[in-house]
């Protein structure tokens, strides 16, 4: 959506996002921000809830998924009707490559929720990509405009790791979300090699 509209991520996230950067922020009148009078500005891009609409997609973690059809928002141009199948909707909307990306960093981020629980912390995660670090930080951006993890900013922590490893930046989006991925998975394999095998407590011994 930031390329789309010719913006980095870092502006895009604090023009068009809210609770943390987790959702599209909406106006005073409940209508997305990115809505105009002429139609969405980010159509060709726009997220996968969006392209799943009228639909409600829920996995269960082992795979399989539920569906759900929601009712017609007022004012919204779709068509909507009863033919074909829900296979063939998705294949029309293009949403296979966004439901495996939504895959992917689902299973990053179980992964740093269970590496955060190993150290006893409930904080805002922040890369530290470039000096090999990472840290974390009481919460703070929640349910305001500051992304919860700077991880969330794809170009700002892509331009710290591939300068830290001698990398160009991509330039196709499926090339940069690829080595987001990458990046982060290296981020939580140094976390987890300078965390042991299991956190001790105060007094020493190792918690069971």
């Amino acid at each position: 959506m930031a390329r789309l509209l010719g913006m980095s991520t870092t502006e895009f996230l604090s023009r068009h996002t809210d609770h943390g950067g987790t959702t599209l922020r909406f106006g005073e009148d409940g209508r997305c921000s990115l809505v105009t009078p002429e139609g969405c500005r980010v159509h060709p891009r726009r997220p996968l809830v969006c392209r799943l609409y009228p639909l409600g997609r829920a996995t269960d973690g082992e795979g399989g998924e539920k569906f759900a059809l929601f009712p017609k928002e007022a004012g919204c141009k779709a068509e909507f009707g009863e033919d074909g199948t829900i296979e063939t909707f998705l294949e029309s909307q293009g949403v296979a490559p966004y439901i495996e990306w939504s895959r992917r960093y689902g299973d990053l981020y179980r992964r740093m929720l269970g590496l955060l629980d190993r150290l006893d912390v409930q904080g805002k995660v922040e890369t530290g990509a470039a000096g090999g670090g990472g840290q974390a930080e009481s919460r703070g951006g929640e349910s305001g405009r500051e992304p919860i993890s700077s991880w969330q900013d794809v170009d700002a922590s892509l331009a710290e790791f591939c300068a830290a490893n001698g990398l160009a930046i991509p330039e196709a989006i499926e090339d940069a979300i690829a080595l987001h991925l990458r990046a982060i998975g290296e981020w939580l394999d140094g976390l987890e090699s300078r965390v042991g095998e299991k956190p001790k407590d105060p007094q020493g011994a190792k918690r069971p």
